[in-house]
């Protein structure tokens, strides 16, 4: 036994000497990084206690893979993430390596099975998650184990949702707020590349969600570390001297999609989600940064950006050569979201050692539409970021990099200050700031309007790089019943004889109290458009839908009614789908920012009872964070004496227990949208719930010919409407604007 014992304290020694040499001491430099950032996990992992880490982010982040055959697919383990908390593990001896707690059905739990202490984490990563789903796992089960580390990765489906910047951010500070609360260190990492945009390649739409969550870490002295040009710098490598500029940034764009290699079986083209060798390098390259810090880079550039006569924006790009040799390459211009498109995106440079140089590009903004006075509509600008966000690839004949420049466009911008309004009678108030993005004072006159109400030019003046904040009241449309309705509306400057004209489009609801019908529109007559991304003409329903709620101690009760419609019996497959988005806050919340999720209602083409999926964690706003039975939201499809069919929906009182239930108070309110849609059978006879079969009581879309153009998010608690627990008819409505 005496023999035994020394060979196993010997071989635990020589465990421990080899996991020694996988890591090294670290720098002072380095430790004043780790106790800079992330203090509290830094004295636990040199004292060898528990770290826990909770992982916020999208598919990419959570371990998606196209095809099953090369890693567990939705297991964050494999994904950079999990790659980079095992390199954390090995730094600092935690043999064990990365433990995932909530591994997918039948996944693993780490990577190699090794005895000794681990580092844990949850993944709380959402398919398609923007950051408003973010905030919603921050306000319910995000900090139910206490994590040390919160990682945060958003942005890539945030910009191809467009969710607006300021949404964005906005979701990314509360965050950050709530983890400060709850004495987490936090990294936020930019989002990593996708295949989508324009301009010298198709990889630009993230750009601008990158740059914004760089400016929020660094506001809060939080690690950030950009995903994107950490590949970029890896996958894109240097082009040949004298390489025409279009040929070498194609040569670029076609290296940088090795990022979604995935093997032979896959069939269809993948633009979003990291193959192995891209998550295996990244992992490694965060790491580094973890550690040492950005890499030094070769050159430094500011700019200027300022509208032109044509509504697009010009800007000068100065790079500056900080090396002693001379420098040459090519530069690109990649889109800006969806808003702005470099008309000759390729240039070439040289810049002698220790030298400037100064390049010039110029963006168009695209037609998005008609305006419903019949005049052009220009994509807008971001509705209230005082920044436009430009992206370069630069091309060195060695290596690529990322150029980035948020830039104020001159002479004047005018941003949104109020979006969302609540308790709109006879008049509203909209206010913007006029940004002065040049270091000389600038005057000239403003003019707003709101449908066919336009003001008269006003006068302002904006001392240099100064704000200016400016408002207008308009007389309000309360007579219009109980139909929402949609204007458009705008503010113009006239600086220096340049007109800049920024359009947006304001929706109002009249509030609802309990026992009131009011009519669905369908989709393609409410928003004039299909939803983004179904550019085609569709077959639309007939028929009119109503909907009707009522309310008592024990349950809110939803009904809605169809007549003239035709419902398809599809045997055992739904016929109908029900969305109902509540925000059930407190009043002094409901309706303020925070994110809901809809409650899903299926029922078969005939009468009898229908089913919903899992409710959200959170479903009804910020706090919710008990989880609630589906069976406990019961549902049916009945029929109607006048021969119409009624879909109703029952919620306990009991899951809408943060609300205050002031049942014939007109001050207790909930927030509410609705949608219906009557399935099409598809060729193998499952339901298809297109939206060309879709009615809604409102919509949060701002959409012309086809193409949606800015919105608030579907799940933003601002996008709803009004509900009263109480039968007083109210003549007051709620505004959003788009």
């Amino acid at each position: 036994m005496r023999f035994n014992a020394t060979a196993i304290v010997t071989g635990l020694a020589l465990v421990f000497a080899a996991d020694s040499l996988l890591a090294y001491p670290l720098s002072l430099d380095q430790r004043k990084r780790f106790k800079r950032y992330l203090p509290g996990v830094f004295a636990k992992l040199e004292a060898q206690e528990p770290v826990h880490v909770v992982l916020l982010g999208d598919s990419v982040a959570g371990g998606y893979t196209p095809i099953e055959s090369a890693w567990e697919t939705n297991n964050p383990l494999f994904s950079y993430v999990g790659s980079f908390l095992n390199l954390l593990a090995s730094e600092f001896f935690y043999t064990g390596g990365a433990r995932l707690l909530n591994p997918p059905p039948g996944g693993s739990q780490t990577v190699d099975d090794l005895l000794g202490r681990s580092i844990t984490f949850e993944n709380l990563t959402i398919p398609d998650g923007t950051a408003l789903g973010g905030l919603r796992r921050i306000s319910t089960d995000a900090f139910l184990h206490h994590p040390d580390l919160v990682i945060i990765q958003f942005g890539i489906y945030d910009s191809l949702n467009r969710v607006s910047l300021d949404t964005y951010k906005h979701a990314l500070q509360v965050s950050i707020n709530e983890g400060r609360e709850q004495n987490s260190d936090l990294i936020v990492i930019g989002p990593t590349l996708v295949n989508y945009g324009a301009g010298a390649m198709n990889f630009g739409i993230a750009r601008p969600y990158s740059m914004a969550a760089k400016e929020v870490a660094a506001a809060n002295g939080v690690m950030f570390m950009d995903a994107g040009q950490h590949l970029l710098s890896r996958f894109g490598g240097g082009v040949l001297p004298d390489t025409h500029p279009d040929a070498a940034m194609e040569i670029v764009e076609d290296r940088l999609r090795a990022i979604f290699q995935f093997g032979p079986e896959l069939k269809e083209k993948e633009r979003i989600h990291t193959g192995e060798r891209a998550n295996d390098y990244l992992a490694q390259s965060l790491f580094q940064e973890l550690k040492d810090g950005p890499r030094p880079t070769k050159f430094s550039c500011t700019g200027t950006a300022s509208f032109n006569r044509n509504g697009g924006v010009d800007v000068r790009l100065l790079i500056r050569n900080l090396t002693d040799d001379a420098q040459e390459g090519c530069i690109g211009a990649l889109n800006v979201g969806d808003g702005l498109l470099p008309l000759q995106a390729t240039q070439r440079f040289k810049i002698p050692a220790a030298s400037t140089t100064q390049l010039a590009f110029t963006y168009t903004r695209p037609f998005a539409g008609k305006a419903r006075d019949g005049s052009d509509i220009l994509f807008p600008m971001q509705v209230a970021d005082e920044f436009c966000r430009f992206s370069f690839v630069l091309e060195d004949t060695v290596s690529t990099k990322l150029v980035e420049l948020p830039l104020r466009v001159g002479p004047v911008t005018a941003i949104w200050k109020s979006r969302h309004f609540l308790n709109v009678t006879d008049r509203i108030r909209v206010e913007w700031d006029l940004i002065n993005a040049t270091d000389n004072a600038s005057s000239g006159t403003f003019q707003v309007g709101l449908g066919d109400k336009v003001g008269q030019p006003t006068d302002f003046s904006v001392s240099p790089l100064g704000v200016k904040s400016v408002f207008s009241l308009f007389d309000f449309d309360a007579d219009l019943g109980n139909t929402p309705f949609q204007r458009d509306v705008w503010i113009q400057t006239e600086v220096n004889d340049r007109i800049v004209r920024f359009n947006h489009e304001l929706e109002s609801t009249r509030d609802l109290v309990l026992g009131e019908n009011r009519t669905m529109k369908r989709w393609s007559d409410y928003a004039n458009a299909s939803p983004a991304g179904e550019n085609r003409a569709q077959r639309r329903t007939e028929g009119e839908l109503t909907y009707r709620f009522e309310a008592d101690e024990e349950a809110l009760y939803l009904t809605i009614s169809m007549q003239g419609i035709t419902v398809p019996d599809l045997g055992d497959e739904p016929a109908v789908r029900a969305r109902l988005y509540l925000d059930a806050r407190p009043t002094d919340e409901v309706l303020s920012f925070g994110v809901v999720e809809p409650i899903q209602i299926y029922t078969k083409g005939r009468e009898g009872p229908g089913s919903s999926p899992e409710l959200a964690l959170g479903c009804f706003g910020n706090g919710y964070d008990m989880i609630l039975d589906s069976e406990g939201v019961t549902s049916a499809l009945v029929e109607s004496d006048n021969g119409g069919m009624s879909v109703v929906i029952r919620i306990p009182r009991s899951y809408l227990h943060l609300h205050e239930w002031d049942l014939g108070s007109v001050y207790s309110m909930l927030g509410f949208r609705i949608d219906l849609t009557i399935a099409d059978p598809s060729t193998d006879g499952s339901a298809v719930f297109s939206n060309a079969n879709t009615f809604v009581s409102h919509s949060p879309t701002w959409a012309f010919e086809n193409k949606a153009i800015h919105s608030f998010d579907s799940k933003d608690a601002r996008s709803l409407s009004v509900l009263r627990l109480s039968r007083q008819p109210v003549q007051s409505w709620s505004v959003r604007i788009y």
